[in-house]
């Protein structure tokens, strides 16, 4: 069934409040692939929040119902969230969130929902995202709708760098105890009917294991260098495959695309991150 825009874009999403002790973001950092040699994302004693954990203060779906949305019929697909400071270890986030556009891929294809989002702490902006999740069939509603996402290209020639990152097999059933508990990631018969063999990980998380390794790779593990960062998903992640990560570093940003290595398949395009 294709979307309503209408019914859509007149939502109104109310101002939420999160609040959240250091064992969330220590949890986000060990469910995005830190380890006990990540002391900083993992260990209370200067405590270090990965930007991305701004998806998880932010996640929440309760909307969709609401909107006429089928959850068995939506999967991320992509964020673009921009820092104005850092997450406090512990502490509350006030959340804006808002419909901002509509995409149109066509009738009997997908329909996508672009979703605003503004977190603050203590009264001071921290990050701005814009979210895209893709509803499978609900295309042919009309054409897009209001903001759309950047689109972005990856630089010519051979990447600057590769990194080979592994995921655990039990990474979307720890990932799901920060807030998404959609059963396309924990339940076979579920993922089955939603055309996947077996459960994925989470998109958001998929991002968050993106996030983490430009901070280790590219920013000596510190946040507050991170300004910007944002991909598109490409395809699906099933938990315990490696991903490999090429980058290119160009005069303003560090743009990625991301593969699963086990079936030589993309699963991130489109990355951009801008290091201060």
């Amino acid at each position: 069934m294709p979307l309503d825009p209408d019914r859509l874009l007149d939502l109104d999403l109310p101002v939420r409040r999160y609040s959240y002790e250091d064992r969330e973001p220590m949890l986000y950092a060990l469910a995005v692939g830190a380890t006990a040699g990540d002391l900083g994302f993992v260990y209370e004693r200067d405590l270090k929040v990965i930007p991305s954990f701004a998806q998880i203060a932010g996640y929440d779906d309760s909307w969709l119902e609401n909107g006429g949305i089928d959850l068995q019929q939506v999967v991320h697909g992509s964020l673009d969230i921009e820092f104005f400071d850092s997450f406090a270890a512990s502490g509350a986030a006030e959340i804006r969130t808002g419909i901002a556009g509509l995409g149109d891929k066509g009738q009997g294809r997908g329909g996508i929902i672009h979703q605003s989002m503004g977190i603050a702490q203590n009264g001071r902006p921290v990050a701005n995202c814009l979210s895209s999740l893709f509803v499978r069939g609900a295309g042919g509603f009309g054409g897009d709708r209001g903001r759309q996402p950047d689109a972005v290209a990856m630089p010519e020639g051979a990447p600057h760098a590769i990194v080979e990152v592994g995921t655990a097999t039990n990474q979307a059933a720890l990932f799901r105890l920060l807030g998404d508990r959609n059963p396309l990631h924990i339940d076979p018969e579920f993922a089955r009917a939603a055309g996947f063999e077996t459960p994925i990980l989470h998109g958001a998380a998929t991002f968050g294991v993106a996030c983490l390794t430009v901070l280790k790779t590219f920013c000596d593990g510190e946040p507050g260098r991170m300004k910007r960062f944002a991909a598109r998903f490409s395809g699906p992640v099933f938990p315990g495959e490696t991903l490999v990560f090429s980058f290119w570093q160009t005069d303003t940003e560090i743009r990625f695309r991301a593969s699963a290595k086990e079936r030589n398949a993309p699963v991130l395009d489109g990355g951009r991150t801008t290091i201060g």
